[in-house]
């Protein structure tokens, strides 16, 4: 921390350690380093025992066949090992068993998704999710020899909990979907030749590198005293409202899909030619539940920032598509014009989902603009750039067919400060 302090007030970067000659050396891009501080973990929770052994020995082959990448060290650096082996794994992987079933008066009880939205108490699942020693900060990944990606699973007669942590440096929301959608293809037994991976020195964002590019849209690279002002207005915020509530949010897809159909064949019969998607009714509907106290007459500007995937768009060298299975950092954020607060009251959920698609249509349409925000973020990784109001969410769904699962559920939960 206090090395942070002295980098934020006077620009120095601590010198780069020294590799161990058997580890690959591989720089983290600008784009793994804007959220370093985040320790992510996704927990699933599947209705069977699993096999544990089969689940390690997948992942392990997984790490070494298809991602070495997940399997390093990090030191602000990525230290891949030339070989895993028991001594150096590629994981830390960690089980706890149950003999007995999970529903016990004495352990949270686990809420059931209804076909309608709904928000509910988050249940307290994290001794199930993570192992007593995995890391919850970022030093804590920081330590000798400490893999990037722990893997915990609990298991009990009629439920497996599955919980994958990882330092943000290692995945994006997107990056760890396309890790588990791998492992579910070598747990069901697909031809590993058939299953494509990600080189260990895959380097994308090299060329972005070396550009003089100025700040980027919807972020803000404030002066020292606004900086100290923005600081201590965020603090103070906090001290005056110390309470933050954890929840647990359900939006079915059935309910976006109809939601989302709904609304398209209104604009057909309109005449319009504009659609919306899933994520643009996804983020109006949270919008609308999470500000639906405030004033009718609260005209105060919220401003939205939302991810935007950048393996799907041409900006790579040579106007090409990422071609592998990336599963480091690779997304933007997108700055939706600011709104009204009572709009998200007055509002129908199709015309908020209406803005939200306009402004992804209008940046993505950008391909200049994008390259020229990775630009700024290989420039500057540790720049210090500030948004007007940040919130964002990304929703997965997939089968762990291979062990015995009849259904899996995400659970993820969202602290409300509004």
């Amino acid at each position: 921390m206090l090395s942070r302090m002295r980098s934020f007030l006077t620009g120095f970067t601590p010198p780069e350690p020294a590799i161990p000659k058997d580890r690959h050396r591989i720089p983290c891009a600008g784009l793994d380093l804007e959220a370093r501080d985040v320790v992510l973990t996704n927990g699933l929770v599947i209705d069977k025992r699993l096999d544990v052994e089969k689940l390690e020995k997948t992942l392990f082959t997984l790490v070494q066949t298809k991602f070495p990448r997940a399997g390093a060290r990090l030191v602000l650096v990525n230290g891949i090992p030339h070989r895993f082996d028991a001594n150096t794994p590629p994981v830390l992987f960690t089980t706890e068993n149950y003999d007995e079933g999970y529903h016990s008066p004495d352990r949270p009880t686990i809420p059931i998704c209804s076909r309608q939205p709904s928000a509910q108490p988050m249940p307290l699942l994290q001794q199930y999710f993570r192992s007593k020693g995995c890391p919850t900060s970022l030093d804590g990944f920081l330590k000798p020899d400490v893999p990037l990606v722990h893997v915990h699973v609990t298991t009990f007669d009629d439920l497996s909990f599955v919980g994958i942590t990882s330092s943000h440096v290692t995945f994006d929301a997107m990056g760890t979907g396309i890790f588990l959608r791998t492992w579910t293809r070598i747990i069901n037994g697909e031809d590993e030749d058939s299953i494509p991976g990600m080189p260990w020195d895959a380097a994308p964002f090299e060329s972005f590198k070396g550009k003089d590019v100025s700040n980027r849209k919807g972020w803000f690279d404030l002066a020292f005293f606004s900086k100290l002002n923005f600081i201590v207005r965020f603090v103070y915020r906090i001290l005056k409202d110390t309470e933050e509530v954890m929840r647990l949010v359900c939006v079915p897809k059935t309910f976006l899909d109809a939601a989302k159909e709904e609304i398209n064949n209104q604009l057909r019969l309109e005449g319009s030619q504009e659609w919306v998607g899933s994520v643009d009714v996804l983020m109006a509907w949270w919008y609308k539940t999470a500000y639906a106290h405030r004033s009718p007459k609260d005209t105060t500007p919220i401003h939205i920032h939302m991810p935007m995937d950048l393996r799907g768009f041409p900006v790579f060298p040579g106007n090409a598509k990422l071609s592998i299975p990336y599963i480091n950092n690779s997304a933007l954020s997108i700055a939706i014009p600011p709104i009204p607060v009572n709009a998200f009251r007055t509002e129908s959920l199709a015309s908020l989902a209406l803005r939200i698609r306009r402004t992804i249509l209008a940046y993505t349409a950008d391909l200049d603009w994008m390259r020229a925000a990775v630009q700024f973020r290989c420039a500057y990784p540790f720049k210090d750039v500030f948004p007007r109001t940040a919130w964002r969410g990304v929703c997965h769904a997939f089968e762990l067919a291979g062990c015995q699962v009849y259904r899996a559920r995400l659970f993820w939960g969202v602290f409300l400060r509004i």
